[in-house]
């Protein structure tokens, strides 16, 4: 059997590669880029709330243009992903926190320990000791947190955990005696201790003024620092070039679905998912890439260097591969939008939009906020050195594990279920999906529950809600349509998922946000299920002619896009 390559959909699948190649190391790590900056949760669910409502508008209104003005779709397209990758590379040029000043051994280590050394507890009253960071230089224990006098022979230590134990500190206990505990240190070690920067600046501070009001003094340095961070340049820098890329992707992401289903044509509309999968595996490629660059050439602060450049080139190939595409020649709309007004009167049409607004409510809170989760969760685990590689490998086993799958396989799976069904499955999943999400323990758990979920969640329910755009779209409306729809599920959706997310996150913390939301997709399912019924039985019952609008689906040009139905399959429209 000869493998066959059709060489008029080339094109088409080079662009999707590079398109989403570019956007692989940047866009996972928009939120986690301005964490680094300095912005709050609440901050960033607010400017990440404000984008999406901005990509609303702008669908559709860029989708319209397109439609009307057909021979200038590539040129539009092409604007808009250079638009693109300019503004997110700007965020290059934005400077990061200075590195933290290298915390170096004030005690490098003490020699002559007693065989037995007292522990004590210490109030902090007198602020006579400083706090350091301990570890035994002859085992891979963590470190524990000890108070101790500037001497190099220690025969007596110090915690403020009201929970006096030998063990917390990896000794062996000898003795407990009235106000004291006798502990063993560990045979021939050496304890190594570091000052506890924050700790002890605090107090030096409290001590230099006289004032006894540590949480006052900090408090107040802390909201004069955030104010003064957010009416900076580099925070609106961050704000304008973050909105102005974001925007530019999302339309021309939409129009480049619009313009792979022209180039398919009716009759091959069921092989959209087929192109997408090739978007999949360059967004999992260079995500992963980039993430291990990056942790490669970073310090404290993470080096985001190599993931510019790789969307530089990438673009630079996308753009090269746009020109080569064969676009069939489509006249504009003459009816003054009337087929269109009737399209969205159709009670089908108006529950599957708000549902595919629920839908994109938890992709926001999921795109935004998980990483923020997953990088809480590496400084909690000590495993920050390697955070970039593991965000990496979780997007790589999305794309390939994944998205690469149901994508591939949409048209058969919404052929077999119709849309709705695979609506409400997709809602379920979803509940799954983030149910687990909030119970990993460690960032590395976190590729195994991405790799299985991304591909029902998020690839199944995008390949229905563009297949159905492409389904019902009157003809010459078919960039219109898919603006409208997208607009819906990826503007006020995400709009809703960014701003009530990122209250949520503030509040009850990355698990109990994914928790909650969790609850919610459950009951969205339900309750989809529910209308979608209700909805197919009343049409089952009216058996009359059809509305003006619905005649009108008949002369659709993308008819039969997505999966040629049958009579009942109609019916799940």
């Amino acid at each position: 059997m000869k493998f066959k390559i059709d060489k008029g959909l080339l094109p088409v699948k080079i662009h999707f590669f590079f398109f989403f190649a570019a956007l692989g190391p940047l866009l996972p790590q928009m939120n986690v880029f301005g964490r680094q900056l300095g912005v709050s949760p609440a901050v960033m669910g607010m400017v990440t709330a404000v984008l999406p409502l901005l990509w609303a508008a702008a669908k559709p209104l860029f989708g319209y243009v397109v439609d009307f003005w057909p021979r200038q779709r590539k040129l539009v397209f092409m604007l808009l992903i250079l638009v693109m990758t300019g503004s997110y590379c700007g965020l290059w040029f934005l400077p990061m926190p200075e590195e933290p000043q290298a915390k170096f051994p004030l005690l490098e280590s003490v020699y002559h320990l007693n065989d037995t050394v007292y522990l004590k507890h210490y109030e902090r009253k007198d602020g006579l000791l400083e706090k350091y960071s301990c570890h035994w230089n002859c085992s891979d224990d963590e470190d524990f947190k000890l108070y101790l006098s500037n001497a190099t022979f220690i025969n007596t230590v110090y915690t403020d955990d009201g929970n006096i134990s030998c063990s917390l500190f990896h000794m062996t206990l000898d003795e407990v005696r009235e106000g004291e505990t006798i502990c063993i240190p560990k045979g021939d070690c050496n304890l190594i201790c570091y000052e506890d920067v924050i700790e002890n600046r605090s107090k030096r501070d409290v001590n230099s003024s006289g004032v006894d009001g540590v949480g006052v003094l900090e408090e107040d340095r802390r909201y004069k620092d955030e104010g003064s961070f957010y009416s900076s340049a580099k925070f609106w820098a961050f704000v304008v070039l973050m909105c102005l890329g974001t925007v530019a992707f999302n339309v021309a992401n939409c129009i480049g679905d619009a313009v792979c289903f022209d180039v398919l044509g009716p009759e091959r509309g069921s092989k959209y998912g087929a192109q997408r999968a090739w978007g999949t595996a360059g967004y999992g490629v260079t995500a992963l890439l980039g993430g291990w660059l990056i942790d490669i050439v970073s310090g404290t602060y993470k080096d985001f260097t190599p993931a510019f450049l790789i969307a530089i080139i990438a673009t630079a190939i996308d753009l090269t591969a746009c020109r080569k595409l064969n676009l069939p020649s489509l006249s504009s709309p003459d009816d003054s939008g009337k087929a269109l007004r009737e399209v969205l009167k159709i009670p089908r049409v108006l529950l599957f939009i708000t549902f595919a607004v629920v839908a994109g409510t938890f992709d926001s809170f999921i795109i935004y906020y998980m990483f923020w989760f997953l990088e809480e969760l590496a400084e909690q685990t000590d495993s920050m050195a390697k955070i970039k590689l593991i965000e990496g490998v979780v997007v790589a086993a999305q794309s390939f594990i994944g998205e690469l799958v149901f994508f591939y396989f949409s048209g058969k799976i919404i052929k077999r279920w119709g849309y709705g069904v695979t609506m409400t499955v997709s809602l379920f999943c979803y509940s799954v999906r983030m149910a687990l999400i909030s119970v990993i323990q460690h960032p590395w758990h976190l590729v195994f529950i991405e790799g299985i979920m991304q591909g029902p969640t998020y690839a199944l329910c995008y390949s229905t809600i563009v297949g159905y755009a492409a389904s019902v779209a009157p003809e010459g409306y078919s960039a219109t349509v898919q603006g409208i729809v997208a607009g819906m599920d990826d503007g006020v959706g995400f709009a809703l998922g960014s701003l009530v997310g990122g209250l949520l996150y503030s509040w009850c913390g990355g698990r109990g946000s994914f928790r909650g939301l969790a609850a919610l997709a459950l009951v969205s399912s339900v309750l989809h299920a529910g209308l979608f019924s209700v909805v197919t039985k009343r049409d089952d019952k009216n058996k009359r002619v059809l509305p003006e609008g619905e005649k009108m689906l008949d002369n659709a040009i993308y008819r039969e896009t997505v999966v040629p139905l049958t009579d009942k399959q109609t019916e799940q429209l």
